[in-house]
């Protein structure tokens, strides 16, 4: 227990920026000697150096594999997964894991799960973040207080991302205090968190208190440097909401260059931003529309925006407006319409919870009105006209042949549906008289050319494959059943081909889809569950896997599947 204990000082990994370099092949000669202890000491000093610590969390990872130490190859996995920012790599080392945890250290998943659910949250995949948050929370029975804090945290993460910024600052004083009092590593970020929220509910006295509290801890604290930038942006939008705007500036401008440093670019465009408003508000346009075109640049270069910082394109296209440079008022009416929609994809989740504070149809619209008076001839409007009526009559039509292919997919659907009730039935009914179907099974085996102990032992390591569910681990190999049934994949292949009828991939496959279609007919919240859950529920890492085996199967996509099933069943009762 006393390692896991340890593993919570890499949490603070999850909330920046990550750099990924390539797996190392050996451990470097100059790591040789160090022990676990010394590479987690490496990794809390260079905790921002984040090019460092996958050298040393690569080292651990080989080290513990060397010395085949399962609680350290865990902990090696799940730091792999700290230090890379690869989507499906985090999963991929998270999976590791957490399935090596659930049969050897199953006390370690409360700080796994914490892992994943920041995962998600990097990805902006806010719902799943949340979950694995509260699944974290359900298993922190008996861990430290530092990690159970850090995870309290995380939801208060999600409840600031939503903008309940009133539950979120209930949480964060309540992990500030936690920190403080048993003067966790994490203290000075939850300072942090505070000044912005306090900041963002116009408690402005209260989120000066945090700034001066975690200045004055700039030089008793390991990461104090690191966040010192943080804290006097936070100032300058404090002086931004007292309208001391030339204030603002100052303190705003002077942490660009750092936070720039920091590839922090979501913080840069944000202080960007906030410089471009105090300009705005001091009548200095040039000056204003200067900083509103940084965050411009970071939207194409990122493909990223916040709620925040949108309203930069509605003040660029004023200004072009009231200048009259209609090409610019066109380019950055596109560039809205884009970052409205990259802005609704990130956060459609919590859309609802989020004002919107802009039209972006009044946006739309005032485009095309610029469109239409540039090119100022009297016949566009006649012509306009006549192909917007042909248009709706098209759509009208392709409205009505679509309702029309609508209601012959679902015909078809349900017919599919039907056929494979009705073979599943057959199926169920044939398996009473299993006793003749053994008997067939143990006639193919005494043909086969393998020794009769042999086949017997596999035939029986497949029963209890069978009985354990063993199937619903994640990728499953040939291989790896041969070694954990003690004996060659030659043999289980061949034994499998000839016992079963199908291939070892089809079997797994057949396993996990007979297993899940008995959950869907046995217990409905099943039917709620969303394909990408269901895929990882039966042991898939991939939706797209998942969807080829059970369509496969059923001859029906699980999509198509799920819709007849709710329709029949819970619609029903």
């Amino acid at each position: 227990m006393g390692k896991f204990k340890i593993l919570v000082f890499c949490w603070g990994l999850l909330h920046v920026n990550l750099i990924f370099s390539q797996d190392l092949k050996k451990i470097p000669d100059t790591l040789k000697k160090c022990s676990f202890l010394d590479l987690q000491n490496k990794i809390a000093k260079h905790k921002f150096n984040y090019k460092n610590n996958n050298v040393y969390a690569n080292t651990y990872l080989l080290k513990a594999k060397g010395e085949n130490n399962i609680e350290e190859i865990i902990y090696g996995y799940s730091s792999m997964g700290d230090v890379s920012n690869n989507f499906e790599l985090d999963l991929k080392y998270s999976d590791s894991a957490i399935n090596m945890a659930k049969s050897k250290m199953p006390k370690t998943l409360s700080y796994l799960y914490y892992v994943r659910g920041h995962i998600y949250y990097n990805q902006k995949m806010l719902k799943n973040a949340l979950n694995y948050f509260l699944i974290a929370r359900k298993h922190s029975t008996g861990m430290s207080k530092d990690l159970n804090n850090s995870i309290d945290h995380s939801i208060g993460l999600i409840k600031n991302t939503q903008g309940d910024y009133e539950e979120a600052i209930t949480i964060y004083k309540k992990c500030e205090e936690v920190a403080r009092v048993n003067n966790y590593s994490n203290y000075l970020y939850y300072i942090l968190g505070l000044s912005e929220l306090y900041n963002k509910v116009d408690k402005i006295d209260l989120a000066e208190e945090y700034i001066n509290k975690g200045i004055s801890l700039k030089n008793k604290d390991i990461s104090g440097y690191y966040y010192y930038p943080y804290f006097i942006s936070n100032r300058g939008k404090n002086y931004f909401k007292r309208k001391q705007y030339q204030k603002a500036i100052r303190h705003l401008y002077s942490q660009l260059k750092i936070i720039q440093k920091n590839n922090d670019y979501s913080n840069y465009a944000e202080n960007c931003f906030y410089i471009g408003e105090c300009y705005y508000q001091l009548n200095q346009d040039k000056k204003a529309i200067s900083y509103y075109k940084k965050v411009d640049s970071i939207f194409e270069a990122k493909n990223d925006i916040y709620p925040l910082t949108i309203k930069t394109y509605e003040r660029l296209i004023d200004y072009y407006k009231k200048n009259k440079d209609y090409k610019n008022v066109i380019f950055y009416s596109d560039q809205f319409i884009k970052a409205d929609k990259v802005l609704y994809d990130n956060y459609k989740y919590i859309s609802n919870k989020i004002a919107r504070t802009y039209d972006i149809q009044e946006i739309i619209t005032s485009k095309q009105a610029v469109i239409s008076s540039l090119k100022n001839d009297r016949m566009t409007s006649g012509i306009t006209i006549i192909l917007l009526g042909s248009a709706i009559v098209v759509l009208g039509y392709i409205l009505y042949l679509n309702k029309k292919r609508t209601e012959k997919k679902l015909q078809k659907q349900e017919r599919l549906f039907n056929i494979y009730k009705a073979e599943r039935e057959q199926q169920l009914l044939a398996q009473t008289s299993s006793p003749i179907i053994e008997e067939k099974s143990s006639k193919k085996a005494s043909m086969l050319p393998i020794d009769e102990n042999v086949v017997a032992q596999i035939l029986s390591s497949l029963k209890q494959f069978e009985k354990e569910r063993w199937y619903l681990r994640k990728e499953y190999t040939v291989e790896m059943l041969a070694t954990e049934f003690k004996t060659n994949s030659h043999y289980l292949s061949k034994i499998i081909n000839e016992i079963k009828g199908i291939r070892f991939t089809q079997y797994i496959n057949s396993l996990r889809i007979e297993y899940l279609l008995e959950k869907l007919e046995t217990d409905k919240k099943y039917m709620h569950y969303t394909i990408q859950a269901l895929s990882e529920f039966c042991g898939y890492n991939s939706v797209q896997t998942f969807t080829r085996a059970f369509t496969l199967h059923t001859k029906m996509k699980p999509s198509d599947f799920l819709k007849i099933m709710r329709n029949k069943y819970l619609n029903a009762s």
